[in-house]
């Protein structure tokens, strides 16, 4: 802690060239070196500290950042409780009352544990989310909170692209009004990264024959500001979702109408700053989606939340973000992901043929489980697109050009 004070004093180099300016006046030929040999232990001991504090973890960017954090929470926390107010909005504002209280202090004493001012951070705004207007039936038609077991799979198919399209997605569309048996598979070229195409079967009969199907242009080009970027794909209710060419926004491009609609997502990291990476990493995966029978989700990665998936759920509607949670499950150490009736689960590798589901974040309540472990089977190591369908009750699996389903159990 010294240390790390004298790190971030101005005057610190001044200080060490007087030190050696006094030292060669008060001190014997003899006794410099020993003295240099201390200083030159102390320069090297600083040195942590000094990258530290070049690379902002130390500096005043961050706390004016907590600040901004603070106030953005302040308000959020209100507006909460003038659309709902509670016992629970009410118990938050005097609880971020005193934590803001405590924050002053830390500022007077200049002693801040920034990883515990952080996760305090990161609980209100997540217990703020469950307190906003989330539908009333959210709860009520998702009894189903945890699952207790996956299946073997119940097919496997070789992509219609073979084999070589290593990544992209497939499923059935996903929609809470429709029970329309459609079918889709979506794969990527260019270094498995874009894609402007998706194949369409009507019924679950053609897909598994590969006849009757229809090829969907999303973009004029893979190249094009509306192409795909990485296997996160989704539909949803006749929209197909993805992330946008290079950018850290969503597109849905609908397929009756063919126009594409755009959302960004502020400070989400692209372009394989925070892909799913547990053994190895799965490129261009920094953003995905999933849809269930609450809507549609998007899952990412942000610096402010230190590389952690964040969850945000979105509008179709109007197309824009109602809710977003902050989770403590680090991107970077899974596999994939997915969400089944407002929960997250999170998978990691263990070994060419098994995955397992190990992670739980529950929106509707803000709890975390870690201890999950239900088998997946596959074919091959890697997984580029994994999503749950409520209509039937399965997972969705892209696996290295091979298209997979299970059943899930509650």
């Amino acid at each position: 802690m010294v240390l790390q004070k004298l790190l971030v004093t101005p005057c610190f180099t001044m200080i060490l060239l007087v030190l050696l300016l006094t030292a060669s006046v008060v001190t014997t030929n003899k006794e410099l070196p020993k003295l240099q040999d201390r200083l030159e232990n102390l320069t090297a001991r600083v040195q942590h500290f000094q990258y530290l504090n070049t690379h902002g973890l130390y500096n005043a960017l961050h706390l004016r950042q907590l600040s901004q954090e603070l106030q953005e929470l302040h308000q959020s926390i209100n507006q909460t409780h003038r659309d709902r107010p509670g016992a629970e909005t009410q118990k938050l504002r005097t609880e971020l009352q005193t934590f803001q209280e405590d924050v002053e202090k830390m500022y007077r004493d200049d002693i801040f544990n920034m990883e515990s001012v952080r996760e305090r951070l990161r609980s209100f705004n997540n217990r703020v989310q469950n307190c906003r207007t989330i539908p009333e039936d959210f709860r009520s038609s998702c009894y189903h909170r945890i699952m207790k077991n996956i299946s073997s799979p119940v097919n496997t198919k070789l992509s219609p692209y073979g084999k070589s399209y290593i990544s992209g997605g497939w499923g059935r569309d996903t929609s809470a009004t429709s029970e329309m048996e459609r079918y889709w598979v979506q794969p990527l070229v260019s270094g498995h990264r874009f894609g402007n195409i998706i194949r369409l079967y009507q019924s679950f009969e053609d897909f598994m024959s590969g006849r009757n199907y229809k090829d969907e242009i999303i973009a004029p080009s893979y190249s094009h500001s509306d192409a795909v970027q990485g296997p996160g794909t989704i539909m949803y209710d006749g929209v197909v979702y993805y992330q946008c060419y290079t950018a850290a926004e969503l597109c849905g491009f609908d397929l009756q109408t063919k126009k594409v609609q755009r959302l960004k997502l502020p400070d989400a990291g692209i372009n394989n700053k925070f892909p799913y990476c547990y053994y190895t990493c799965r490129d261009w995966t920094d953003i995905d989606l999933a849809a269930d029978s609450q809507g549609l989700w998007v899952m990412y990665s942000t610096e402010v939340n230190h590389g952690n998936m964040v969850l945000s759920r979105v509008d179709t509607e109007h197309f824009n973000i109602t809710h977003t949670w902050k989770t403590r499950l680090f991107k970077r150490s899974v596999t994939n992901a997915f969400m089944v009736c407002g929960v997250l689960y999170a998978t990691r590798y263990v070994d060419l043929y098994r995955e397992e589901v190990f992670y739980a974040f529950d929106t509707t309540t803000g709890m975390e489980d870690n201890m999950l472990s239900l088998p997946l089977e596959k074919v091959s190591a890697g997984i580029a697109n994994l999503h749950y369908n409520p209509t039937d009750m399965k997972l969705y699996m892209y696996n290295d050009g091979y298209l997979m389903a299970y059943q899930a159990f509650f």
